[in-house]
C-alpha cells in the first residue's frame, strides 16, 4: 500500500479512473438540484442565502456601477437593500469586499438580468477552463477534469472569482515562456484579487522574467485606472473600510466560515488559538513557502509546470484568507504537471490529495476537528520542490 500511494500508481488504476468518470457525470445534475435549492423563497435557500451565494454581490456592485454609484456597493445598508430586492425574500448579510476594479470586470454582467447574469458568469468560467485544459490535454480528458473537479464544483456553487483567477493565473504561467509580455499583461489582472498575487513578483524576478514583469506592472496600473476613471475615485476611497470589515469577520468572527479556509493563520483560529498566536503559526509557514518561491524560480533545470505548481501552492500558504473555490487554478497546473510527467516520490498522491481539499476541508475540520489543509498543502509544496530533473516520465492516461 505504501508503496503505491508513494509511487502515485494508483491513480491509474480502473478503479480509480472510474469513479472519477461517475463523478464527472453526475456533477452537473447536481449542480442544477443546488441551484434549485435556492428557490425556496424568492430566489433564496429560505435560509437567507440567495441563489448564486456571492455572486449576487458581484453584480448588485456591478449595477452600482453602471449606473454611476460605484462607491455605493461599499454602503452596507444600500448593499442590502438592493440584495433584498433580487432576492424577493430576507436575506443574511452581505458584504462587497472587491476593490472597484472588479466591478469593471464584472461591468458586461450588468446588462443582463441577474438569473441570466449568474448563468453566464457560470458557464462562461467553465468555457475559460476549459479552454485552458485544452492546451494540456485532448477533448474528452479536459471535460472530465473540469466537471470532476472538486474546485470547479465548489465555486459554481458559490458563484465565485475561482475561474477568473484561474484565468489570470493560470492563463498568465501557460503563456510565461512563449508569450512573456501578454502573460505578464494577463497575469497583472490578478490584482483584482490581490493576495492570490502576492508571490507573483518574487517568482518573475527569481526567475528572471523581467518583460512579464513589466507587462504585470503595467496592467496593474492600467487597470487601477481604468476602474477609478469609470468606476468613481469615491469607490477606491471607499474600498479600505470594507476590506478591514471583512478581514475583522474572518479573523474574529467567522466560525461558520474557517472550515472552508485551508490557511495555517484560519487553521490556528478553527484550534482555538487567539489571533495573534495564529499569526505566530502562519509566519513560520508563509516565509518558508516565500522561500520556497524564490529557490525553485531560480532553478534552471526545473521544468515550467514545476514552477508554475510550486507557485500556486506557495500563495495558497502565504496568504492568510484563501479559500477552497480560490483552489480552482490548481486544477490547470496539475494538469500541466500530468502532461510533462516527471514525478518525485509522493508527488502525484500528494497533489491529488490537493485537488481533493475543497470536498474534505469540512468534512476533517467539522466532523474531526482537524483543520488539514495546511498539511496537505505543505505535503504537496514539498514532494514538488524536490523535483529538480526529470526522474520518470507518466503520461495522463486516457480517460
Amino acid at each position: 500500500m505504501i508503496e503505491i500511494l508513494r509511487s502515485g500508481s494508483w491513480i491509474y488504476h480502473p478503479r480509480s479512473i472510474l469513479i472519477l468518470r461517475m463523478w464527472a457525470v453526475i456533477a452537473l445534475p447536481l449542480l442544477a438540484v443546488v441551484f434549485w435549492s435556492y428557490t425556496q423563497d424568492g430566489l433564496t435557500n429560505g435560509g437567507g442565502k440567495v441563489i448564486g451565494e456571492d455572486f449576487v454581490d458581484f453584480w448588485v456592485g456591478a449595477k452600482f456601477a453602471l449606473d454611476g454609484h460605484g462607491a455605493t456597493a461599499y454602503d452596507l445598508e444600500a448593499l442590502r437593500t438592493a440584495i433584498v430586492d433580487v432576492a424577493r425574500a430576507p436575506i443574511e448579510p452581505y458584504l462587497y469586499s472587491y476593490p472597484p476594479s472588479m466591478m469593471l470586470l464584472t461591468l458586461p454582467l450588468a446588462l443582463f438580468p441577474f438569473t441570466i447574469a449568474l448563468a453566464v458568469w457560470t458557464i462562461s468560467g467553465i468555457m475559460v477552463l476549459y479552454a485552458l485544459l485544452r492546451q494540456l490535454m485532448n477533448q474528452q480528458n479536459a471535460m472530465i477534469t473540469l466537471l470532476a473537479a472538486p474546485a470547479t464544483f465548489v465555486n459554481a456553487i458559490f458563484g465565485q472569482t475561482g475561474a477568473l483567477s484561474a484565468a489570470f493565473l493560470g492563463g498568465g504561467l501557460l503563456l510565461l515562456n512563449t508569450h512573456p509580455i501578454t502573460a505578464g499583461l494577463v497575469l497583472g489582472l490578478l490584482s483584482y484579487k490581490p493576495h492570490l498575487g502576492i508571490l507573483l513578483p518574487v517568482a518573475l524576478v527569481c526567475g528572471g522574467h523581467w518583460r512579464a514583469f513589466m507587462g504585470a506592472t503595467f496592467s496593474v496600473g492600467a487597470l487601477a485606472g481604468a476602474s477609478a476613471a469609470i468606476v468613481g475615485l469615491e469607490a477606491w476611497q471607499a474600498f479600505p473600510a470594507r476590506v478591514f470589515d471583512m478581514q475583522t469577520i474572518i479573523s474574529l468572527q467567522g466560525q461558520g466560515l474557517w472550515h472552508r479556509i485551508p490557511t495555517t493563520f484560519i487553521s490556528a483560529r478553527l484550534l482555538g488559538f487567539q489571533p495573534m498566536t495564529a499569526w505566530l503559526f502562519h509566519a513560520p509557514v508563509a516565509l518558508l513557502a516565500f522561500i520556497t518561491v524564490g529557490v525553485v524560480w531560480r532553478r534552471r533545470s526545473n521544468m515550467a509546470s514545476v514552477k508554475a505548481t510550486v507557485l500556486v501552492l506557495a500563495t495558497l500558504l502565504v496568504t492568510p484568507y484563501a479559500w477552497d473555490y480560490d483552489m480552482v487554478v490548481l486544477v490547470v497546473v496539475v494538469a500541466w504537471r500530468f502532461k510533462e510527467g516527471s514525478w518525485r516520490p509522493w508527488e502525484a498522491s500528494a497533489l491529488t490529495l490537493a485537488m481533493l481539499l475543497p470536498f474534505i476541508l469540512a468534512p476533517a475540520a467539522k466532523g474531526l476537528g482537524l483543520p488539514i489543509g495546511p498539511a496537505v498543502l505543505l505535503f504537496a509544496l514539498w514532494t514538488v520542490a524536490q523535483n529538480k530533473e526529470p526522474m520518470s516520465t507518466h503520461r495522463l492516461c486516457a480517460l
